[in-house]
């Protein structure tokens, strides 16, 4: 099955999509890396005495970001399945 020819405001819709998957990637490792650093790192640190334990008054910022990106990736991956819909006018059948 050959696609329809891609129209410019097409084109353009692709490049939105892509723009927010790669804002979905970067909020989710972002989220990965403040629960890792906050959950895993931190504590385990303060635990061997390699960090002070005022360090753990860092903990609940790190989650209200980890948050911030949950809810970020959240937001960009709607995005990205309203921005893909445009595939299905390229190609016309769901299933090949």
């Amino acid at each position: 099955m050959t696609p329809a020819n891609v129209t410019p405001a097409q084109w353009e819709q692709i490049h939105q999509a892509l723009i927010w998957f790669w804002a979905f990637l970067a909020c989710v490792v972002a989220f990965a890396a403040n629960m890792l650093v906050a959950y895993a790192i931190i504590p385990s640190l303060v635990s061997t005495r390699d960090l002070p334990a005022k360090v753990s008054a860092i903990r609940p910022i790190l989650f209200v970001l980890a948050a911030v990106f949950l809810l970020a990736a959240l937001y960009a991956f709607v995005n990205i399945v309203n921005g893909i819909q445009v595939l299905y006018e390229i190609w016309p059948r769901r299933w090949i």
